[in-house]
């Protein structure tokens, strides 16, 4: 969700435009040090020279690029050696016969080629674009692709090696991200510093359910609850993006994707080599999420802070620009709420559960119990009671409204037999796993949800919004694992299913220039980028099939550079990335020039709409600077834009660099 860096004469109805409702956006291997900051010059892309925002130091030299007038787009992270390999050439004139050859930094020529059909115009100022593939390189080293003949381009240094290598690191930037989300105590002061924050968590009061006049403005102030305790520890855990709130929402969703990338074993659909301080940091998540359940009056806390004022003068989170221990000290009245932050629940003690939530929340306890029972059997137990309970509270009949956050509008989801579904299926995982009874039941609900899950014919990515595709792969897994059939959904469907996401995304991109699923316009675009990646990796495993790996692979080229900017769509991460993003201690504490202290590992939105775009307003309490200027790219309909009040592009959030995680691990272990 996105927080604004609002200048002193917006007014709190104005501050609505910032918000990201459910429509709008809000608020990853270093290249190794053989990629030289030499091979980085203007002409490589296009860029101009003080655009880049390079993470090492050179080692070494390659050949001046010479002028060029086209620009070639790759991964910038590199190549497995196995995987289909495929640049993208934006041309500003057919250039339908034009060559291209791939280099070593000695000057000698690994691959040459002709590049491939005209895809069609990126932009007015690039009318056309070619496909250049490169699958030939199947030998470990650093090169570069240099393209004559009709237009002339010269693409970034990139990597071709082992995916477990090149990826392994690119997982362990993102788990960093969640190092610098950490709310409480035990705070992480690398790469950036931090102090610790919210302690006043520690002694939380539980409000009744806010009342919103529009947007997320408050209607009246808020009320303490009847029933609920006044001295509540809901310290730690993860700021859910550029700003301060925590989520049990969209943390259930993270830690669950974590877990699943460190769960290991043959089985697994998650990486069995350790990824570094992933372990640490899934633990973190998993013990906010205790904190938010309270087993004993069965209690599910929603949400912890307050995003809005808009009525008494109250200023909430999105109202105003800071870091994050400052809300300890603030006084006055109107900031009641800074620093003494309301929680909210999702039901009255012992009341029924949002189906959607359930679903998640039990998938994330599960998990941990399977993670946990080897080394932690007790521990591993009552995470998964506590899931169980979770998920009997399921309002499954008569649901309403799905409930996400307060206002819902943050994150307004639609869809909730996919969440009950993965959350009977790691129920019954973890079941099978400790060898509880209630394992049999489970997995007959985990059919059940699945069934209705996959007669909806949702065919999204994984995201936020749509579990389905972990459902149907997580299921799928149990099912081939255990031998069991004549449930209410066979292997056969769930495979079918992912298969059919499959063919829409394939569809999708066939007719984008660069290849992309996702629309441009869309947000979230690089996490449903990213998810594609996860659903063509978890179907490879379902069905023994390589059909859509090359697919896969293609997405997540996408968001590491293979798009019509040139950037990796994750801090740190690459060659040329975003360095002005819309996170409140990455430009109040970090450096601001893409190098140091950075917000490694932090998966931004990516490109929008252009009318995204309209109404940001510079501010006067966050720094400005100079972000990666791409605006020469921009197409009529979708733009980037790398400055601090560009929610729209440039904040990143939990949910999106976990699926960057996830995928990126799916895809290393093919």
């Amino acid at each position: 969700m996105s927080v604004a860096p609002w200048s002193a004469e917006t007014t709190g109805r104005d501050l609505v435009r910032y918000r990201r409702p459910a429509a709008l956006p809000r608020l990853l291997t270093t290249v190794i040090a053989t990629i030289t900051a030499l091979a980085l010059l203007a002409g490589c892309t296009g860029d101009k020279g003080d655009d880049k925002s390079e993470r090492n130091a050179p080692s070494g030299t390659w050949t001046p690029v010479g002028p060029t007038d086209a620009v070639v787009r790759v991964d910038q992270v590199g190549y497995g050696t196995g995987e289909t390999k495929v640049a993208v050439l934006l041309s500003p004139r057919k250039a339908d016969r034009a060559a291209f050859t791939v280099e070593r930094q000695d000057g000698s020529i690994a691959l040459k080629g002709s590049v491939g059909a005209d895809r069609g115009s990126w932009s007015d100022r690039y009318p056309a674009s070619y496909p250049i593939d490169i699958s030939g390189l199947r030998t470990a080293g650093a090169y570069r692709i240099r393209v004559t003949g009709g237009a002339t381009a010269v693409s970034p240094v990139f990597l071709v090696g082992a995916s477990k290598e090149l990826f392994g690191e690119v997982a362990a930037d993102t788990v960093k991200f969640f190092g610098l989300q950490r709310d409480g105590s035990d705070v992480i002061s690398e790469p950036i510093p931090r102090e610790p924050s919210h302690l006043n968590d520690a002694h939380a009061t539980v409000y009744a359910a806010p009342d919103f006049s529009d947007g997320d403005d408050l209607a009246s102030g808020l009320t303490e609850s009847s029933d609920g305790p006044s001295d509540l520890d809901v310290s730690g855990g993860w700021f859910d993006a550029g700003d301060y709130l925590k989520f049990t929402h969209t943390t259930a969703y993270a830690v669950s994707l974590m877990l699943l990338a460190q769960r290991g074993g043959d089985a697994s659909i998650g990486n069995g080599k350790a990824i570094e301080g992933l372990s640490d940091e899934a633990e973190h998540g998993v013990a906010w999420l205790d904190k938010m359940w309270d087993e004993t009056t069965q209690s599910l806390y929603l949400q912890v802070g307050l995003g809005s004022g808009g009525v008494d003068n109250i200023v909430g989170d999105h109202d105003t620009w800071r870091l994050p221990q400052e809300d300890d000290t603030a006084t006055g009245d109107s900031k009641r709420y800074l620093r003494d932050r309301p929680v909210f629940r999702a039901n009255s003690p012992g009341g029924e559960l949002s189906p959607n939530l359930a679903g998640r929340v039990a998938a994330a306890f599960a998990l941990a119990a399977q993670v946990e029972a080897g080394d932690q059997p007790t521990k591993a137990r009552a995470h998964l009671d506590a899931a169980a309970t979770i998920l009997d509270l399921a309002n499954t009949d008569d649901y309403g409204t799905l409930m996400t956050t307060y206002p819902r509008g943050y994150y307004a989801e639609s869809s909730w037999s996919d969440d009950m579904a993965l959350g009977a299926t790691e129920l019954a995982r973890a079941g099978w796993v400790l060898g509880d009874t209630r394992s049999t039941a489970w997995l007959s609900q985990a059919a059940h949800w699945a069934s209705l899950s996959v007669a909806t014919g949702n065919r999204q990515p994984l995201n936020l919004y749509d579990v389905g595709p972990l459902a149907d792969g997580e299921l799928w897994g149990l099912l081939d694992e255990t031998g069991k059939t004549g449930l209410e959904v066979e292997k056969a469907a769930l495979v079918a299913d992912l298969k059919a996401r499959l063919d829409a995304g394939v569809s999708a991109a066939s007719q984008s220039p660069i290849g992309a699923a996702v629309p441009l316009t869309q947000a979230d675009f690089t996490s449903k980028t990213f998810g594609w990646s996860a659903v063509a990796a978890l179907y490879h495993r379902a069905a023994g099939d390589d059909t859509y790996d090359a697919f896969g692979t293609a997405q997540r080229n996408v968001a590491l550079g293979t798009n019509g900017w040139g950037l990796s769509l994750v801090v740190g991460v690459g060659s040329t990335y975003p360095k002005c993003i819309h996170h409140q201690i990455a430009n109040l504490a970090g450096s601001l020039d893409g190098k140091g202290r950075i917000a490694l590992g932090a998966v931004v939105n990516g490109p929008n709409a252009r009318q995204a775009f309209t109404s940001l307003t510079p501010s006067t309490s966050a720094v400005q600077c100079s972000g990666v200027d791409v605006s020469r790219f921009d197409r009529t309909d979708a733009r980037f834009v790398d400055q601090p009040q560009a929610y729209s592009s440039v904040e990143p959030a939990i949910d999106f660099t976990a699926t960057a995680l996830l995928a990126v691990t799916l895809q290393a272990r093919l």
